[in-house]
């Protein structure tokens, strides 16, 4: 039986094109929320959009399509986000006088409220090291950077519903290894 002859080129799919301009106009504005609720600052947030634009413009070219051109845009200006949030506190911290702290310490905090404050805090972070990283990464993502279930979702690239799940599950052991009013 012969078989038909084999053809030495392989033609390979042409690499996914992202439509910076059309991301521009479908997320702007809520990619401009996003970053605020990180930055905490509107100005920082509108710098870091634009500069998320900039980037994506920058590596179109190289978009692998591996996920959706949403998601690689957020991440694009999370990772941005991080960098802002890190030169202001650096900033911040440079900008303090020497002795500034001892001005403004609380003169009248309880040492012993302090020490069992200190203590709650480290059982609660050995509570979330006790859970698997993404669903530590998925509480995260919510609680400490304040977004919404939805935006962490397109964030992490997983249905709102495992979101929720997931936080629902740190929050229900949270309750009860400290008490309902936890």
């Amino acid at each position: 039986m012969m078989s038909a002859p084999v053809s030495s080129t392989v033609s390979l799919p042409a690499a996914p094109a992202v439509d910076v301009q059309r991301l521009f106009i479908e997320h702007r504005q809520h990619l401009v929320r996003f970053v605020q609720r990180y930055t905490r600052n509107l100005e920082d947030a509108e710098d870091v959009v634009q500069s998320t634009f900039i980037e994506a413009m920058r590596c179109a070219g190289s978009f692998a399509g591996m996920s959706k051109p949403s998601t690689w845009l957020f991440g694009i200006a999370l990772n941005l986000a991080r960098n802002q949030v890190r030169r202001n506190s650096a900033d911040l911290y440079e900008a303090v006088e020497e002795g500034y702290f001892e001005q403004i310490k609380d003169q009248g905090a309880n040492p012993a409220e302090l020490c069992e404050s200190r203590q709650i805090s480290s059982r609660v972070d050995a509570l979330l090291r006790s859970f698997p990283p993404k669903i530590r990464e998925t509480f995260d993502v919510v609680v400490s950077r304040d977004i919404t279930y939805e935006e962490a979702a397109e964030y992490l690239e997983v249905p709102v519903g495992t979101v929720r799940s997931r936080v629902s599950r740190v929050r229900a052991a949270v309750r009860e290894r400290f008490g309902a009013g936890a």
